[in-house]
């Protein structure tokens, strides 16, 4: 009898998550229809007594896996800390994101898990969300599909939408690919260069399969020059290693420099009219 591919979903939570937020994304989790699952929690530092308390629940439930960190570490961190507990079994065959505001649709992992049965040549699968939130929100956000556009849409921009994420625990066994703990760039982009570089697939299912939390503090975690200054440098270094050189792509990832040091009512109106 064939056993079902198992899933590790990994999550991190933080002193600052909410704790309904909190509850809805670790339910939405709890209750996918595929049941070959486990949810791998990393608290990264002190969190709320309520936070603490809900961890304390969880421990007893017997899909549920509780670590804690007593100092904060960062997000880079508390992910390649769970992706070493993954890697330390031989129990799964894939790998899935979640945020600990955001809210998973049930069917979610089956889709993904099919999907990458029936396409063992991909290597990383992104899925499309309905953001919420804030007036910035799109109702829809669904990116490229397939591996050339993803490689051509990454000079510039994120190929995925991060906690929509399933990557296959196989590319995880070698030890230096790990998402960046280095880097003022965001860490999941980060990652994607290293797997892009390293030869890796990436595909996008249009399915809407996660409800993607914003905020105001969505846009000001993205503002500043030093991270500018930091996106464009490696942006340019992965546009000559992937081949991807042309003077539209030079000015798409020079005009992140003007994005991340404009007001944050500018960028508003830029999220809402121009992704």
């Amino acid at each position: 009898m064939n056993r079902k591919p198992k899933v590790a979903v990994i999550m991190s939570v933080y002193k600052s998550d909410n704790l309904d937020h909190f509850k809805e994304a670790v339910n939405s989790v709890l209750d996918q229809t595929y049941d070959a699952f486990s949810l791998f929690i990393w608290r990264d530092g002190e969190v709320p007594e309520s936070i603490d308390n809900f961890l304390n629940e969880l421990e007893f439930e017997s899909d549920v896996q509780v670590f804690r960190e007593s100092q904060n570490r960062g997000l880079a961190s508390a992910l390649n800390a769970l992706i070493d507990k993954v890697v330390e079994t031989d129990e799964f065959t894939y790998i899935a994101r979640m945020d600990s505001d955001d809210i998973s649709y049930s069917t979610r992992l089956s889709k993904q898990v099919s999907f990458m049965q029936e396409n063992v040549d991909v290597d990383v699968l992104g899925t499309g969300c309905r953001e919420f939130g804030a007036d910035f929100a799109l109702d829809k956000k669904c990116l490229p599909q397939s591996h050339d556009e993803l490689v051509d849409f990454s000079v510039a921009r994120c190929p995925f939408i991060h906690p929509s994420v399933m990557l296959r625990k196989a590319i995880f066994e070698r030890s230096e690919l790990r998402y960046p703990t280095n880097t003022d760039f965001t860490e999941d982009m980060g990652l994607w260069f290293l797997l892009l570089e390293a030869g890796f697939r990436f595909a996008n299912l249009p399915d809407i399969l996660l409800d993607y939390r914003l905020n105001d503090a969505t846009l000001s975690r993205r503002r500043g020059i030093g991270k500018s200054l930091s996106e464009v440098r490696i942006r340019l270094k992965y546009m000559l290693l992937l081949k991807r050189i042309s003077f539209t792509n030079v000015a798409k990832v020079l005009s992140r420099l003007i994005f991340h040091v404009m007001p944050v009512s500018m960028v508003r109106v830029a999220y809402k009219n121009l992704r």
